[in-house]
């Protein structure tokens, strides 16, 4: 069975980026002490890609609490395309007029896939992203997060 995990990566200043990193290749660790393994980004990106539809991102990952809360999960930005490279798993974003502003004024300065993962915690598959404040992930051994295609 799978479970699903939330990380974050920090957004660059500026006008928001069409490509944003998600993942890097290898070791992933939580501020937490939770762990993870990206051990094949290209079997990820392929996997994570649903013929025909887009992967949202919303806003503090109200997509995940949306039963419980009954909250509306406002679109963000819309996952075009996910790309498997060298320093890891990156994806070309759609950004809405309302979260390209937010990104602008540092609003908002982390993207935070949520993924599915083995109990072994292997990265089985990127389910979507959200923008948020509260970075789950160790920043400290994160590739760059930049526009870079």
């Amino acid at each position: 069975m799978d479970e699903t995990a939330l990380c974050s990566v920090l957004l660059p200043a500026g006008d928001p980026p069409e490509w944003i990193q998600l993942m890097t290749p290898g070791a992933l660790a939580a501020n937490d002490g939770r762990k993870w393994t990206l051990a094949d980004p290209a079997a990820v990106a392929l996997a994570s890609q649903p013929a025909g539809v887009d992967l949202v991102i919303d806003y503090e990952h109200q997509t995940e609490f949306t039963a419980k809360n009954g909250q509306k999960a406002i679109a963000g930005g819309w996952i075009k395309e996910l790309q498997a490279r060298a320093d890891g798993i990156w994806a070309r974003v759609d950004w809405t007029s309302a979260a390209a502003q937010h990104i602008r004024a540092r609003e908002y300065r982390y993207i935070s896939p949520t993924f599915a993962h083995a109990k072994d915690g292997t990265v089985l598959r990127i389910l979507r992203a959200a923008l948020t404040n509260s970075p789950a992930l160790n920043l400290g051994n994160r590739g760059r997060n930049t526009d870079n295609n």
